[in-house]
């Protein structure tokens, strides 16, 4: 914290401008990406300020606005904006997925309660735990809650507005309930992931998978090679978030030091057939 920064607390005073825009291109040099939310908590803002400083920024060409943050100029158009749709994504690298799933289910242990978040793996992952009768299984994934229903094990299902088409529980309601538990282990789906992180199309679902950080003894990304060196425009958290990886291919080199270095585990699976 600056010299300004600390008086304007200590006297009860606001933050100057200059000061917040040279905090913000600080975050910026540092990730790449700036997240509205976390950048207002860092400085001790309001999101609000934070969303006016980011458009005089942007005016400044010194970033650009994106939904839930800001990027590098002209980085806008090579990030992933929005997702496929499901059915789509769900076909794509179909065998990999399968592979992953198997491999993520293995590593489950009896009487775990486990969080399952959202997208394609995931839900392939849903089905292969589908028979365990041993598990507590939390999701905000409601075909995930659909494929576990009835399988032996209870399913809670978390409350807050559904979004479709990836049929995900979002808002506060679904973040507040999570921060009311601690799950042994949590396996989150991922848009994205290079050395900034982990990344996802979708501010709202990036909430919720925050918690699913927040409250896990483990956390476990699943997604395939094609997401590897890919952004999306929110930004999940850092790879020292995570404990685990499960993937179908080795990642590249930077990617791979990275990982090592945030002290991830990687398992690279073989595909399944069907």
């Amino acid at each position: 914290m600056t010299t300004s920064e600390r008086q304007a607390r200590k006297t009860g005073g606001r933050i100057p401008a200059p000061v917040r825009h040279a905090r913000i291109m600080e975050a910026f040099a540092a990730d790449g990406f700036i997240s509205v939310t976390d950048v207002a908590r860092d400085i001790g803002v309001s999101p609000m300020t934070i969303r006016r400083d980011l458009a005089i920024l942007g005016r400044d060409g010194l970033l650009t606005r994106t939904y839930g943050g800001a990027v590098g100029p002209g980085e806008a158009e090579r990030l992933l904006d929005d997702g496929p749709l499901f059915d789509q994504r769900m076909a794509q690298n179909a065998a990999a997925k399968r592979g992953i799933a198997r491999a993520a289910a293995a590593l489950v242990q009896r009487r775990e309660s486990v969080g399952l978040d959202v997208g394609t793996s995931v839900l392939a992952l849903a089905g292969e735990l589908a028979g365990r009768a041993d598990l507590r299984l939390f999701t905000n994934n409601v075909r995930a809650a659909t494929t576990l229903a009835g399988g032996g094990s209870p399913v809670y299902i978390l409350g807050g507005e559904v979004r479709v088409p990836e049929m995900s529980v979002v808002g506060a309601s679904a973040v507040q309930q999570l921060r009311t538990l601690f799950l042994d282990r949590v396996f989150i789906g991922v848009s994205g992931i290079s050395e900034l992180g982990i990344f996802d199309f979708s501010p709202e679902d990036t909430e919720v998978k925050r918690a699913f950080l927040e409250i896990a003894g483990c956390v476990v990304v699943v997604c395939d090679a094609s997401k590897f060196q890919r952004r999306a425009v929110a930004r999940i958290a850092g790879l020292d978030a995570v404990d685990i990886l499960v993937t179908d291919a080795a990642p590249p080199p930077a990617l791979a030091a990275a990982l090592a270095e945030a002290d991830v585990r990687v398992i690279v699976t073989a595909p399944a057939a069907p």
